[in-house]
């Protein structure tokens, strides 16, 4: 079976019936998903494999029913198990991971719930950074990569710019520090330098943000820009080149 069949499929019931308006829910599936996630908390508490298993399958239906957050609580089980009896599962991580992002889709970015969404992208640059290889899993992370830039491009819209407050903006800056980096990551194992480079300088550039693991990589990425730099050939400006060309001629 090939690496793109392996990962979960989106099949899901909108929460909401009315997408441009959340404060109109369906009732009946609200408090499903919440009884559903309330449940499988409960049995994940309980450090026993059998209820393991089940709150796996409760998240897996809150999933179904339109729960971004259940999508990315089984990205965070999958990558990293809580029961030491379960082994990690980085492909079905990502696919949860990649649901838990479409169903976000389906909000208005107004509404989003950035922390929930910064648990995402951090669960992403993990599989990213150490739990794939560039070769094997390339279709599973360009993916990846190609949901982090949609989601890029929709956090520059007005509509969430203009509502963010003070926290939500540095919620904001951290979730782009950790895509952005990974963007300059991709580059960088693919022997893009010159993008690496380009990429992991605007990660510098977001700015601080107050969340301790966006600040080491913004600190990673100036390293990174560092030790890259000599790999980049530095071309000097056309201006140059004719100066030098004409204190050759003189001087022949």
């Amino acid at each position: 079976m090939n690496e793109k069949s392996n990962l979960p499929r989106l099949t899901t019931t909108s929460v909401y019936d009315d997408i441009d308006n959340p404060s109109i829910s369906m009732p009946l599936t609200s408090t499903k998903i919440q009884k559903l996630i309330q449940e499988a908390e409960q049995k994940l508490e309980k450090q026993d494999a059998q209820e393991y298993s089940q709150s796996i399958i409760l998240l897996e239906q809150a999933t179904i029913l339109g729960s971004v957050y259940a999508a990315a609580k089984l990205g965070a089980l999958y990558l990293n198990p809580q029961n030491t009896l379960m082994a990690s599962n980085y492909l079905q991580a990502a696919g949860y991971y990649s649901i838990a992002l479409k169903l976000m889709f389906m909000i208005p970015c107004k509404w989003w719930d950035l922390k929930l969404l910064l648990d995402i992208i951090s669960g992403w640059y993990e599989l990213i950074r150490s739990r794939f290889d560039r070769q094997r899993d390339s279709y599973t992370w360009n993916h990846g990569i190609k949901l982090m830039k949609q989601i890029d491009k929709k956090m520059q819209e007005p509509d969430l710019i203009e509502v963010l407050t003070h926290q939500d903006n540095e919620k904001w800056r951290a979730i782009r520090v950790h895509m952005v980096f990974c963007y300059a990551l991709t580059a960088e194992v693919d022997n893009d330098y010159p993008l690496a480079l380009k990429l992991y300088q605007e990660t510098e550039r977001v700015g601080s943000c107050g969340f301790l693991s966006a600040e080491k990589l913004m600190k990673k990425a100036h390293t990174k820009y560092r030790l890259l730099e000599s790999r980049v050939p530095r071309v000097q400006p056309v201006c140059v080149h004719v100066k030098m060309s004409l204190v050759a001629i003189e001087i022949a």
